[in-house]
């Protein structure tokens, strides 16, 4: 009798899986039915909230719902990223952020979050590389003959960065253990002040990604650029690679996560979604004026990407010993 009941129940279990299943999905195709928060970890204003904006007002367009941006800056990012992570995983509430996630945990004893278990990456917004700058007075043209005068210096040259552990603090000490070369980092709370510093001759040398306007002018000069191939908006500026220092390359990122055990259907959506607005030419045309490329694609891209980020500044940061004071 007991069989008989079990023998029963396997076709309702298997119609049960599959009615939950087909659910799951249509649920997921039709997300979202209301507003959708995008938790930018930086202030407004900015390079990070002009990108936020965009793609938040696309987005709009797409889902037919409005996707708020929320600026939540503070704690190298951990407010905003704190907040996602103890959010409901339903995809509603998304994070906008950085290098941070790959280096927080490095350079920091906790954190009120699990990086990799309470927050899920989508997709991989956007890589900003940066551009190796002096003054024009410093009297280099190009890597060589930088590194010639810096070996030749009776005192490391002092280069700046918008912060300690900032992606211009690290592209830096990358290029340093690279080369073989020592400087005298002085860190900055961003990079305008950096910026004045190194036009008026109190600064050496810089890596930064928002100096595009002080190149175009001439107030400062461009050496080389740290991504793998030529930038389109600097096209006759070498590669940092291709001048002697072969394997050299670092960009920015910015990435969107979500909620841990947010379901995998509404991941996959929100990533889908997204990857079809940065597409967009309004979209890469805006990023291109920041020195931005609009990436997109799966969840397991940026995944991928974040696991070399890790590989590339943990060797970093240990064999320079860099700490968050």
């Amino acid at each position: 009798m007991q069989l008989k009941k079990f023998k029963f129940r396997l076709p309702v279990l298997a119609l049960a899986a599959v009615f939950c299943s087909a659910t799951a999905s249509a649920q997921s195709d039709a997300f979202p039915t209301r507003p959708v928060t995008l938790v930018v970890a930086y202030p407004p204003g900015g390079t990070t909230d002009s990108q936020a904006r965009i793609v938040a007002k696309k987005m709009s367009e797409i889902w037919k719902q409005p996707v708020v941006v929320e600026n939540k800056p503070g704690g190298n990012t951990i407010i905003a990223s704190s907040e996602v992570a103890k959010s409901k995983p339903d995809g509603y509430t998304l994070l906008l952020t950085a290098m941070p996630y790959v280096l927080n945990p490095m350079l920091l004893p906790s954190l009120p979050y699990d990086t990799r278990k309470d927050l899920i990456p989508v997709t991989l917004l956007s890589t900003v590389p940066g551009v190796f700058i002096t003054s024009p007075d410093f009297g280099a043209h190009n890597v060589q003959e930088f590194l010639a005068k810096a070996k030749a210096a009776p005192k490391p040259l002092v280069f700046g960065s918008a912060g300690t552990a900032t992606f211009t603090h690290l592209a830096g000490e990358l290029f340093s253990s690279m080369a073989g070369v020592d400087f005298l980092h002085v860190p900055y709370k961003g990079s305008a002040a950096a910026h004045q510093d190194l036009i008026s001759g109190r600064l050496d040398l810089m890596f930064d990604n928002g100096a595009l306007p002080h190149i175009q002018s001439g107030r400062v000069r461009a050496l080389g650029v740290t991504s793998a191939k030529r930038l389109p908006w600097l096209p006759d500026v070498p590669t940092i690679a291709e001048q002697g220092l072969p394997g050299y390359e670092a960009a920015a990122w910015f990435g969107i996560f979500a909620a841990g055990n947010t379901p995998e259907q509404t991941i996959q959506k929100i990533s889908r979604d997204l990857t079809t607005a940065l597409q967009d030419p309004e979209i890469k045309a805006h990023f291109a004026t920041i020195g931005a490329f609009a990436e997109g694609g799966s969840p397991a891209r940026l995944e991928q990407y974040l696991d070399a980020e890790q590989a590339r500044w943990g060797k970093i940061v240990k064999e320079r010993n860099i700490k968050i004071q």
